[in-house]
C-alpha cells in the first residue's frame, strides 16, 4: 500500500499508484471543510453471515467471476450492503479505508440536491427560481435563463465539455479553478466562483436535453450557500450528517477561497455513506425522525423529463430511466436508483429489495464502459441473493 510520498501532488493524485492512498486522504493534498456529525449515532446492526462473499456470477469473459475477482478488477476500496436497515456485508481493502472518508466524487452531485430538498421544504429555494433571481452576478453568463429545477436536472445548456481525460483546454481550467489541479503563482487568484461566471451559452435551449456537466452540480453548491447563508459544509452538517445520526465527520474539498467543490468533492466514512443511502430508500426517515422530505425523494426516484433523457446519448445506459435531481433512475425491473461517482463510486438503493449498496473505489481509469454494466448486473445479483 502506498503511503505519502514526495511524488504525490496535485497533478498526479487521481492516477494509480498514488490515488489508492489519496482517495481517502484527500485532505492532506485539498484544501477542505469539515461536515460536523452530531452527538446522536443512528444504529447500524450487524447481521453479517457471510453468504455475500460467495457469490459468484458471469463475468465479461463469459467464465465465473467470484467477487473477489469483480472486486479486483475495478480497484474496489469498500463494499458494503445493507438490507431491511442490516448491514449484512462489509469489506474493506485495508482499515485505513474503513477509518477514513473516502471521495465519493460526482456521488456528491446527489448529496447536495438532498441537501436542496431539504431547503425546499424550508421555504430557503424555490426550484421554480431563475438562478439570476439567486445569484444576480450570473446574469451575463450560460446560466441566465435557467431556472433552479432545470438545474437540478442538467438540463441548462453551457459550452462546456466534460472530459476526464483532458489535459488543456476548458476542463483543465476548471479543475485548477476548483483547486484540484496546480496552478502557476500568478494564477493563484483562479477561483470557481470566477469561472462559473465565465461560462457562456451552449448552442442549444435550456430544458429540452439531459447533458451531464459538472459545473451545473458547483453552481448548485454557491446557490444553497447563497440560499443559507452559510457555507455549504455547514448546511450539510445541519440539514443532513446530524439529523441522519453520522458516526464521523465528513468534508469537501473547497478552491482557494473557499468555494465548495459540491459537484465531486465530498470525503464520507463508507458506513456513513450507507447511512446516507438507506435513509432514501426509506423516503427521506433516519435516526428516528424525518430528514429529507418524502415528497423530495419521491421525485427524485419517479420525477424528472422523459423526453429530455432519451434525447441524450447519456440514455443508452439507462434505457428505460430518467434523471431527477441529480440522481440516476436505472429503470430496471425494481427501478433501482442510483448516484454515481467516476473512478467507480456508487450508492444502488433497490426499492423492492429493501438493499443499500456502497461501492467506493479507485478505478485505474475514471470510466470503463466494460466495468459500468457489471457493476449493475453485480448489485442486481447481491440484490436477489439476500
Amino acid at each position: 500500500m502506498l503511503t505519502r510520498s514526495a511524488q504525490l501532488n496535485l497533478s498526479n493524485w487521481r492516477k494509480p499508484p498514488f490515488s489508492r492512498w489519496a482517495f481517502h486522504h484527500v485532505r492532506e493534498i485539498i484544501p477542505s471543510q469539515s461536515i460536523d456529525r452530531g452527538e446522536n449515532v443512528s444504529e447500524l446492526p450487524n447481521l453479517i453471515d457471510g453468504e455475500i462473499s460467495q457469490m459468484t456470477f458471469a463475468g465479461p469473459d463469459a467464465c465465473d467471476w467470484s467477487l473477489a475477482q469483480w472486486q479486483d478488477a475495478s480497484t474496489t476500496d469498500a463494499l458494503l450492503v445493507a438490507h431491511r436497515g442490516n448491514l449484512v456485508h462489509e469489506w474493506y481493502a485495508d482499515e485505513s479505508v474503513e477509518i477514513n472518508p473516502h471521495i465519493v466524487f460526482s456521488v456528491s452531485k446527489s448529496i447536495t440536491a438532498t441537501l436542496a430538498g431539504v431547503m425546499v421544504e424550508q421555504g430557503l429555494i424555490d426550484p421554480s427560481a431563475t438562478l439570476t433571481d439567486i445569484i444576480a452576478e450570473l446574469v451575463n453568463s450560460g446560466f441566465s435563463g435557467a431556472s433552479l429545477q432545470q438545474l437540478l436536472d442538467m438540463v441548462v445548456n453551457i459550452d462546456f465539455e466534460e472530459d476526464y481525460e483532458a489535459t488543456s483546454g476548458k476542463f483543465v481550467e476548471y479543475r485548477t479553478a476548483t483547486a484540484w489541479h496546480p496552478c502557476g503563482l500568478d494564477d493563484i487568484d483562479i477561483n470557481l466562483h470566477d469561472f462559473l461566471r465565465s461560462l457562456k451559452p451552449g448552442k442549444g435551449q435550456h430544458g429540452r436535453v439531459f447533458d451531464y456537466k459538472s459545473p451545473n452540480s458547483d453552481l448548485l453548491g454557491w446557490v444553497l450557500e447563497r440560499a443559507g447563508a452559510e457555507n455549504l459544509a455547514s448546511l450539510l452538517s445541519e440539514y443532513l450528517w446530524q439529523p441522519m445520526g453520522a458516526e464521523a465527520d465528513a468534508y469537501i474539498t473547497v478552491d482557494r477561497k473557499g468555494a465548495a467543490r459540491s459537484a465531486g468533492g465530498i470525503c464520507v466514512l463508507p458506513r456513513d455513506l450507507l447511512r446516507f443511502g438507506e435513509m432514501m430508500r426509506n423516503g427521506g426517515f433516519a435516526n428516528g425522525q424525518q430528514v429529507v422530505p418524502g415528497s423530495w425523494v419521491k421525485d427524485c426516484s419517479e420525477g424528472g423529463d422523459r423526453e429530455a433523457w432519451l434525447r441524450s446519448p447519456s440514455s443508452e445506459k439507462f434505457p428505460g430511466g430518467k434523471y431527477r435531481n441529480q440522481w440516476y433512475q436505472s429503470g430496471n425491473r425494481h427501478q433501482a436508483m442510483l448516484a454515481i461517482g467516476i473512478h467507480s463510486q456508487w450508492i444502488y438503493i433497490d426499492p423492492v429489495a429493501e438493499v443499500t449498496i456502497v461501492k467506493l473505489s479507485a478505478q485505474d481509469d475514471p470510466l470503463n464502459p466494460q466495468l459500468g454494466p457489471l457493476n449493475l448486473q453485480v448489485f442486481e445479483s447481491i440484490c436477489d441473493a439476500v
